[in-house]
């Protein structure tokens, strides 16, 4: 698969331990300066920062944010960091978890529709009593919706950040240049989803 560049563009990746499992949830950012990686190392202190504070105290003590993979989008080979400084920090929620391949769906909204314009979340680490049949508690979705939105647009020492949903095709076809587009707002129906890959020997 060829190198699709998006310039100015940092992606995190957001790595766990889950049940012995690797699960990620992947983001990408644009800040309002250059991208440097002075700054991509305070995106890193940041997200484990918000992780701890948002996170930690709703994810099953199974789930373990455990590095937080930084690149620069700008190049085949721009710069790349493992952030993973104060970690690895373990869930204090819930516990048992449901089985890996569970999770709530989080839809990133930017001011465009269509495939191109909208993101997902596959939020991990659901546990049993926030779950009722298909459906997730609506005070939990309340509650992880609001601390995923906080990404949404945040200051570090050196810049604004704003996440940005990413399109590298267009009909199938590869793009020159990624188009990036700033997320406005994130919603869930609160229905249980499945990410497969998240299994057992489905890998990461």
């Amino acid at each position: 698969m060829p190198f699709i560049p998006a310039p100015g563009i940092l992606q995190a990746e957001l790595v766990y331990n889950w049940d012995s499992q690797v699960v990620q949830n992947v983001l990408q950012f644009e800040p309002d300066t250059a991208l440097t990686p002075t700054l991509m190392l305070e995106v890193g202190l940041f997200l484990r920062n918000w992780w701890n504070t948002a996170l930690k105290g709703s994810s099953p003590s199974n789930l373990q944010l455990v590095n937080i993979k930084l690149t620069d989008l700008t190049t085949v080979n721009a710069p790349s960091f493992n952030y993973a400084t104060g970690l690895p920090l373990v869930g204090t929620g819930g516990s048992p978890s449901l089985p890996n391949n569970c999770a709530l769906v989080i839809t990133k909204r930017t001011i465009f529709r269509g495939r191109s314009f909208r993101g997902r979340i596959y939020h991990p680490g659901l546990y049993e009593s926030i779950v009722s049949g298909n459906t997730v508690d609506a005070g939990a979705v309340t509650s992880f919706v609001t601390a995923w939105s906080q990404l949404i647009s945040f200051t570090t020492t050196g810049a604004a950040w704003n996440m940005v949903v990413m399109s590298r095709y267009s009909d199938l076809a590869p793009r020159s240049e990624a188009v990036s587009t700033e997320v406005l707002s994130m919603d869930s129906d609160g229905v249980v989803d499945s990410q497969r890959r998240r299994l057992p020997r489905r890998g990461a």
